[in-house]
């Protein structure tokens, strides 16, 4: 007796289908980073990772970030994080500081001369954003596009408001 291991052919034609799909996502994401990355690099001399650290920070305002949180909002690993916030304070863009009361934590700030690079690396990554994504795409668009992304965080149980939609939490 012979089993048939194949799928049906609507099978097959999903499977295609997603695969195209994560194909383009992940491509377009990739063209989109290197894009902001470049003119994030060209501005100011800093990594997408180290923007985006610098940014979480400024988003903080008054109440400096612990090193684990800033990790977990940067889906990063602690001793990726470590490097990265070395540069920046050897920079002079953040501080760290271990609190008297707790040797076990790690905080960090913005320096003034952070915010002011933040500042500069800000309007490039919004120059870039513009010349890669938003003259291609409708207000419309990126709601649409925010919704597809949110679900797909959620089915996966990745959905955070503090990390993924960090400007509308209080």
């Amino acid at each position: 007796m012979k089993i048939e291991t194949s799928k049906p052919a609507n099978q097959r034609d999903v499977t295609k289908e997603r695969v195209a799909t994560w194909l383009v996502m992940h491509q377009a994401t990739r063209v989109l980073q290197e894009h902001v990355e470049r003119r994030l690099d060209e501005s100011t001399h800093l990594s997408w990772l180290e923007f985006e650290l610098l940014w979480r920070l400024k988003l903080a305002a008054d109440h400096p970030l612990q090193m684990n949180e800033l990790a977990a909002r940067l889906l990063a690993s602690p001793s990726g994080i470590t490097r990265v916030a070395d540069r920046l304070e050897r920079e002079g863009l953040i501080t760290r500081e271990t609190p008297t009361d707790n040797r076990r934590i790690v905080q960090v700030a913005l320096t003034p001369l952070g915010a002011s690079t933040l500042a500069d690396a800000d309007r490039a990554f919004h120059d870039g954003l513009r010349e890669a994504m938003s003259d291609a795409l409708t207000a419309d668009d990126g709601v649409r596009l925010r919704r597809i992304m949110r679900k797909l965080l959620e089915h996966n149980g990745a959905w955070s408001a503090e990390r993924c939609d960090p400007m509308a939490t209080p």
